[in-house]
């Protein structure tokens, strides 16, 4: 399941992250995401309605590794995994949550902020969440954290106010293998409905990536 998780997120260098009030607007995004080669969505659980949108998500869109965020209770987990979760992030460390998500087979991404909840974190999961990666200081954190964990095999998905102007410097950093980016799905954009300013934000970051 590790292998697998590390796989896909190196397929994935971005990882659009976004919250949705309804399934049309979720079903739209996803569609947009596919239209430019981006196969994979992280739908935060921030609304009541996110285990739906998320199986009307995966169900329309089998292309596309649909993932579920901001879990935080092993009951989000579950509905996360019932409604068709390929992958689960959290944006701290529960370690009975990682035992749950393993318990059902689903890949689960924690976060972490400091080394104590690192070191925790590495003895479970090789892949791991930086949250959030810019408050705490960015690149120049993650380099200073990761150091002590030279002998460690992992990777790093920053997330937390990741955008246009810094994703690609994070991308460069030898531990990161993927980043979180709420910029590319922004929910402001989604929320009024246009749609063609995600598309091209979408369009924008693949370009760069290219």
């Amino acid at each position: 399941m590790a292998a697998e998780l590390a796989s896909l997120l190196s397929r994935n260098r971005v990882i659009p992250v976004a919250q949705f009030d309804d399934s049309d607007a979720a079903l739209r995004t996803a569609e947009l995401l596919l239209k430019h080669s981006v196969s994979i969505l992280e739908i935060t659980f921030r609304t009541a309605n996110a285990a739906d949108i998320l199986r009307n998500v995966a169900e329309r869109f089998p292309a596309l590794t649909v993932g579920a965020g901001s879990v935080l209770t092993a009951e989000a987990l579950g509905a996360a995994i019932d409604a068709g979760a390929d992958f689960c992030v959290a944006p701290g460390l529960d370690l009975s949550l990682v035992d749950a998500a393993r318990a059902r087979g689903c890949a689960f991404i924690p976060g972490v902020a400091t080394p104590t909840e690192m070191t925790a974190a590495l003895k479970q999961c090789d892949v791991i969440k930086l949250f959030p990666a810019a408050q705490l200081g960015g690149v120049d954190y993650i380099k200073a954290v990761t150091a002590p964990f030279r002998t460690k095999d992992f990777h790093v998905v920053p997330t937390g106010g990741v955008n246009r102007e810094n994703f690609l410097e994070y991308l460069r950093q030898d531990r990161v293998i993927s980043v979180g980016m709420t910029w590319i799905v922004d929910g402001a954009l989604i929320k009024k409905g246009d749609f063609a300013a995600v598309e091209g934000r979408i369009a924008d970051v693949m370009r760069a990536l290219a």
